[in-house]
């Protein structure tokens, strides 16, 4: 395989990571400023090798299967998923939300672990979905601990994308969070990612390093302030404790 058949394959890939829903191969062609033949090639060899799905309806590809066990291959071999998953269940019985574990990969929220709401929100995120941490609670708590050098040179070429009709689309604004979240050790999103949603994340620490965060996410008439000051950033806060006392010193 050429180098530069490889490198659009890998933007491809990485465009339908983005696109739960799929894609047509008109919209791909846009994203990608490709041809639509020279896509269209590359995927028909994806879809030989079930790295690649087509909806026989609308048309619409998305990644295949062979991922879901790729992936599924790797997130069992990370240590910290295993240590933290029956602390995640304890906390999904206990505020009745969606739960989440996150990393920061790639200077992006990477989730490694998802317990849903039976009958809750249905949101676009599943394991191993990415995407920028400005706008999301488990986001800020890992970029808390960040230089800003390191922040900035995230930024560089991403813009601070607005989400939801709260998202912080200011550097200066999100350093400000940022101090805030490393000073009461939680972070907050009151409609910053989903309109409608609420989620509060903790940090979770190994060796006093920061790996990792705990988040909690759920509805907007679920997830009050009240509720949320109340009750959820203690036993989020409480959850990620516990992770972070079992995790190798």
């Amino acid at each position: 395989m050429k180098l530069g058949t490889l490198d659009k394959t890998f933007q491809i890939i990485d465009l339908l990571a983005q696109h739960p829903r799929g894609l047509r191969l008109s919209e791909m062609s846009v994203a990608l400023r490709l041809p639509s033949s020279s896509i269209h090639h590359i995927l028909s060899m994806l879809r030989s090798c079930d790295y690649v799905d087509q909806d026989s309806d609308n048309k619409r590809y998305r990644l295949g299967f062979r991922f879901l066990v790729i992936s599924s291959t790797i997130l069992n071999h990370l240590d910290i998923r295993r240590t933290a998953y029956n602390h995640l269940r304890q906390l999904h019985q206990k505020v009745n939300e969606t739960v989440n574990l996150t990393i920061l990969r790639n200077g992006q929220v990477t989730f490694i672990d998802k317990i849903q709401k039976v009958g809750g929100l249905s949101l676009d995120t599943y394991l191993g979905f990415s995407t920028a941490a400005h706008a999301a609670a488990s986001g800020k708590v890992l970029l808390s601990e960040l230089d800003r050098s390191e922040i900035e040179a995230i930024y560089r070429t991403n813009s601070l994308k607005a989400y939801g009709k709260n998202t912080i689309t200011s550097m200066t604004r999100l350093m400000e969070e940022l101090e805030n979240v490393r000073k009461q050790g939680y972070a907050i999103d009151n409609e910053e990612y989903y309109e409608g949603v609420r989620c509060v994340a903790a940090p979770v620490r190994a060796s006093s390093k920061l790996v990792a965060a705990v988040s909690v996410t759920g509805s907007i008439f679920t997830m009050t302030m009240e509720r949320i000051n109340k009750e959820i950033i203690r036993l989020v806060k409480e959850a990620a404790g516990q992770i972070s006392a079992d995790l190798p010193k």
